[in-house]
């Protein structure tokens, strides 16, 4: 048995290297090869997944272990970028290439552990919560320095039992360093092959200790530029995939307008000019019929060069750790972490829209030559778009500040074999953000509606109003040629920009205990028990300028868009749990040990009631190299303050409008609800729009949501040979089942569920317009926060590792981790469970079916090399064409391997001098087309947008 604890003991001071799937470039490899290795202690630890204190490294919670060494040779500047590559991670997680939506530009990164969405990953940092949750509701582990970090520790099952709500796709624990003595610096650069994306950092870690006092202070800098999607070939050019080809297209609203004409057939503008809508001439000057010309489907504005593919960045941290042991049985700490972030998002110019943005262009406006009103909201009056590309970009400019402070105390119960911890901990997130490029409605309404020239002879001196009332200080806009240089002042007049912030802070205590409850025949029963307090409080702040009007909110002093709210809530829960570890048998004939594990919590929450979530857990060695294991957890999630307090948000998602080109007849003969799904639209069959067009949603809060509830099985085993030293293979079979989930409801199931079952509740979340030539068309779409249907998602993990030693030209490691989704099923209420295994799908992101890294280490004299392989499968668009949104044909999406390069030499074991190229094949990602993505034609939350970076850094120890 000593033997037995020996090896697990020494596995486990390798786990984070020697056996991490990424990590063949462990500290290990940072050695000499041929040097000796410190002899192995047998303290006891916490490992991420239990709160127990053990010296196994390999228990029944499967955990895949990121090392500081790999972590600096995968060359990232944050540890988003690096928690993203595990094979584990699927979905649509929000990362700095995303540059479209209400949450880009802060520059987050969340983790999206089996594709469950972030806020079902629970982020750890030295095995307490972060507790800071940004706007999108999830943790941004942007704001972690990556030089703090020593190794991270990624639990691949849910732990309701161990870590309470969240924990449900799992936990990721970033592990701090530790016994830092003396003085380190560091610098990094780096850059695309295309000579942009620049990057640099720097950090500065300085640590000393005594027998009784131990110091860790640092401070990081880093930096990233922003990167054009102009300078793409595959983003230059907004995309798209009609009746099978490829269209190199963009949007209806274009400078030079798209007038439409009165919905009469017999008006006669539309008799002249023989069509539904015009559009003026390059270069003509809009003031008479002559100007202009019938609209077509080539006229659309190109958008894509005006946005981003990567946001620009700028981080600044600083951290300190510090201990004070007042003697063997009380010691006391400090955890102190501050970050700042600068970032911002870049949209092409703001388009447009007369009767989305509720403003009446006047049939009087000096330049309106038509005759006839123009915009508002379910008016008669025909509409008017246009792309204001002289107002320049909409940007936005971000600040957010995280601040985290955990002070407690820790040490023995006398003799008894029994430790405990006390903490107090406190953190809070500023996210400011000003956004520019807007309208300023009312004052647009002044400039756009009657005017009049002073000297009518002449046309000189435009005044807003009529000469019997003029507006003073107007300036008449001109929105039929916003080229024209001359109404560059008019709309410099009428634009204004507007902020938001958002703030979330957690307050928390923490007692914990853990020790040996009494002896059993195989070891001692140990166990861990603890009481827990939280106080989360949150809450959003808009300008008077972009505060929505109910009951739409789409209605505000600024374009439709921008329109939010202000908020304000919280809510706290105290929480006690209990888990205990029995071994139970060992060194028996076929069982060399076997072990169990059972837990408890339960959990008070004043706003969401109370509940009692428990787990099994089982160890089974038959031999001393193979472990059997299996995991049974109860899970559950709470809603987040942004699920029941957060403000309406204006979204532009994707949508298929079953009323496309409906008729009487259609109607009559169908069995299907359309009288309840399209209200207002006409029935002669004219009702067209561009199939995959992006409509307006509203997002909405709800104080009535209710906790998600679930379950997670697995069961697999590890192998650690003492046949062929430094092998290790494992496998884990796992399963997710939730219930009562919290989303926001998807627009297309709202009016799927309108069409086929005429439900009231959904039909009155789609509000379309009542009248004019737009009847019909969608105003808005509520997407409420409820509790709907259920989530089932299984797989298998898959992990080789091998450490080859000593060799004459050096050492060696390899590494295989391979996630397979077997199944990933919605089942919605009133539809039809659908799998979305090996799917991009809009809401549920890219479910690719299986996702590996492979991985070789060496090391020899100094010298140092990595080689990473990372896959994402083949996934399919279904229904990717826009020339028919239901039942098009599907898009296939070839799989994908990036290879990644580094390789550096340590000097005299103080300077570290590292090289390494990422993407080293140059992979462009695949082309999703517009029709079905927000961002650059391609899932910008999978793949690399960039392509080959090169980079090099410098370590300095003193």
């Amino acid at each position: 048995m000593a033997n037995s604890t020996l090896k697990d003991s020494v596995h486990l001071a390798l786990t984070a290297g020697t056996l991490g799937a990424l990590t063949p470039a462990s500290m290990a490899l940072a050695q000499q090869a041929g040097s000796a290795a410190p002899s192995p202690s047998l303290e006891e630890v916490t490992v991420t997944g239990s709160r127990v204190r053990r010296i196994e490294a390999e228990t029944a919670s499967p955990i895949f272990v990121l090392d500081q060494t790999a972590i600096a040779a995968s060359g990232v500047q944050t540890l988003g970028d690096l928690v993203q590559r595990i094979p584990a991670v699927s979905g649509a997680a929000m990362n700095p290439q995303v540059n479209n939506g209400v949450h880009s530009g802060y520059g987050e990164s969340n983790i999206e552990l089996r594709g469950l969405n972030a806020k079902r990953t629970l982020i750890l940092l030295n095995g307490r919560r972060v507790g800071l949750a940004g706007a999108t509701g999830a943790t941004d582990v942007n704001t972690i320095p990556v030089s703090l970090i020593d190794h991270v520790e990624v639990l691949k099952e849910g732990a309701g039992a161990v870590y309470g709500s969240d924990a449900i796709a799992g936990v990721v624990n970033f592990i701090t360093r530790k016994n830092v003595d003396g003085f380190e610096v560091g610098a990094d650069y780096g850059q695309t092959s295309q000579s942009d994306g620049q990057h640099y950092s720097t950090n500065l870690l300085w640590g000393a200790s005594t027998d009784k006092f131990g110091v860790l202070v640092g401070g990081s800098y880093n930096q990233q530029k922003k990167v054009l999607a102009a300078d793409r070939e595959y983003s230059k050019y907004a995309l798209y995939l009609y009746s099978g080809a490829v269209t190199k297209g963009g949007s209806s609203r274009i400078p030079t307008g798209r007038v439409y004409l009165p919905a009469n057939a017999n008006d006669p503008l539309r008799v002249q000019f023989n069509c539904k809508s015009l559009t003026r001439k390059t270069g003509a000057a809009g003031s008479s019929l002559s100007d202009y010309r019938c609209r077509t489907g080539a006229d659309t504005f190109n958008y894509q060069p005006f946005n981003l593919l990567m946001t620009p960045q700028e981080r600044a941290a600083a951290f300190t750790t510090l201990n004070y042991k007042f003697n063997e049985y009380v010691e006391s700490y400090a955890e102190i972490l501050f970050n700042r972030t600068h970032s911002g998002f870049q949209y092409a110019p703001l388009p447009f829209d007369a009767t989305d943005d509720n403003t009446i262009i006047s049939k009087d406006s000096i330049y309106n030559i038509f005759g006839y009103d123009f915009g508002g909201f379910n008016s008669p009056n025909p509409n008017l778009r246009v792309r204001l590309e002289s107002l320049g970009n909409r940007f936005s400019s971000s600040t957010s500040d995280s601040k985290s402070v955990t002070l407690g105390a820790r040490g023995k119960l006398g003799e008894t074999g029994w430790q405990w911890d006390a903490n107090l901990s406190y953190a809070r997130l500023d996210q400011n953000q000003h956004v520019s490029g807007y309208f300023y409605i009312p004052g647009l309404q002044n400039a756009v509606g009657p005017s009049f020239y002073q000297d009518p002879v002449n046309k000189t001196g435009p005044t807003c109003g009529t000469p019997a009332a003029p507006i003073a200080g107007c300036i008449p806009l001109n929105l039929f040629n916003v080229q024209d240089p001359a109404q560059i002042a008019s709309l410099a007049a009428v634009t204004t920009g507007y902020s938001t912030g958002h703030t979330f802070s957690t307050k928390g205590f923490a007692l914990n205990f853990n020790g040996n409850l009494f002896q059993l025949p195989a070891g001692p029963a140990a166990t861990a028990v603890g009481i827990e307090y939280r106080k989360l409080d949150g809450g959003d702040t808009a300008d008077y300028l972009a505060v929505g009007r109910p009951p739409l909110y789409t209605n505000c002093l600024l374009s439709s868009e921008t329109c939010t709210g202000n908020s304000q809530g919280g809510y706290s829960d105290k929480e006690i749990y209990a888990e205990v570890f029995f071994p139970l048998l060992k060194e028996l004939p076929a069982v060399h040990a076997l072990n169990a594990t059972l837990g408890v919590r339960h959990s008070d929450y004043d706003l969401f009631g109370s509940t009692t979530k428990g787990e099994f857990k089982v160890e089974y060695r038959p031999v001393a190299d193979l472990l059997l294991r299996g995991t049974f957890s109860q899970v559950f999630r709470v809603p987040t303050i942004v699920d029941v307090y957060g403000e309406p948000n204006v979204q532009n998602p994707t949508f298929a409008d079953p009323c496309y080109k409906l008729t009487a007849a259609k109607v009559a003969s169908s069995p299907l609800h359309y009288a309840a799904a399209c209200v207002n639209v006409p029935l002669d069959g004219s009702y067209t729009y561009p199939g995959t067009a992006q409509i307006t949603s509203v997002i909405e809060s709800n104080l009535s949501v209710k906790p998600e509830t679930g379950h997670v099985v697995t069961f697999g085993f590890v192998y650690d040979s003492s046949l062929i030293q430094g092998l290790q293979i494992s496998a884990d079979a796992w399963r997710y089942d939730i219930n009562n989930l919290i989303t926001n409801v998807d627009t297309n199931y709202t009016i799927g569920q309108c069409l086929n079952n005429g439900t009231p509740y959904f039909c009155d979340l789609v509000t379309r317009l009542a009248g004019g030539p737009s009847a019909g068309g969608i105003a808005a779409v509520i997407q409420p926060t409820i509790n709907l249907g259920e989530l089932k998602t299984n797989g298998i993990d898959i992990g080789v590792k091998y450490a080859l030693r000593n060799t004459g030209i050096g050492s060696f490691q390899f590494g295989l981790d391979l996630t397979r989704t077997q199944k990933y099923q919605s089942i919605l209420t009133g539809a039809p469970p659908k799998d979305y295994v090996g799917l991009y799908d809009r809401q549920f992101g890219n479910i690719a079916k299986m996702r590996g890294t492979f991985t070789v280490g060496w090391a020899y004299e100094g010298f140092s090399a990595l080689l990473a392989v990372h896959y994402v499968d083949k996934v399919t668009v279904p229904n990717a064409d826009g020339a028919s949104p239901f039942d098009s044909p599907s898009l296939p999406i070839p799989a994908i391997k990036y290879l990644d390069l580094s390789g550096g030499y340590l000097f005299a074991s103080k300077t570290k001098l590292l090289i390494g190229i990422t993407n080293l094949a140059n992979k462009l990602p695949p082309i999703f087309f517009q029709n079905n993505v927000l961002n650059a034609n391609t899932d910008v939350n999978t793949y690399d947008t960039l392509g080959r970076r090169f980079f090099v850094s410098v370590n300095q120890k003193f």
